[in-house]
């Protein structure tokens, strides 16, 4: 099976720690896939929080999850505090990307590498909207 391969920006305009907590760490003595995903959710969230980014509306709309991508590094451990660094990419007419970059604080060691896509819905139809002005004004990369 050929690898996941996931482009990183240069840069990363935001960053976010979270301790890695027991319910992080699966049988095999690591993070579990499941819990990157939820930290990945929350580094999304502070992420969007701090551009001033609404993930929906009383219009009607809202920012769902339409891939995801990873490529694992390294492990993280109970006691590790993960440093997820975040960027928006790939702006286009009903959504973006947004690319993170997950490694231990102190150490620096690299846990893991991501991309989700995002695509902005009507709420009633289901169907993809155009993104708001507001929102592509506060994604654009600095």
């Amino acid at each position: 099976m050929s690898r996941v391969t996931v482009e990183l920006p240069e840069r990363f305009e935001f960053s976010t720690e979270i301790a890695l907590l027991c319910s992080h760490i699966n049988s095999g003595g690591h993070m579990g896939n499941d819990a990157l995903i939820g930290l990945l959710n929350e580094a999304r969230a502070r992420y969007l929080l701090a551009q001033g980014v609404l993930e929906s509306s009383s219009e009607g709309w809202s920012v769902v999850n339409a891939d995801l991508a990873v490529r694992y590094r390294g492990e993280g451990f109970y006691g590790d505090v993960a440093r997820i660094e975040v960027a928006a990419q790939s702006l286009h007419r009903c959504g973006f990307d947004l690319c993170y970059r997950v490694s231990e604080s102190r150490s620096g060691r690299l846990i893991a590498e991501a991309k989700t896509a995002h695509i902005v819905i009507d709420e009633s139809t289901r169907a993809a909207l155009d993104m708001p002005s507001a929102m592509r004004e506060r994604l654009k990369a600095e």
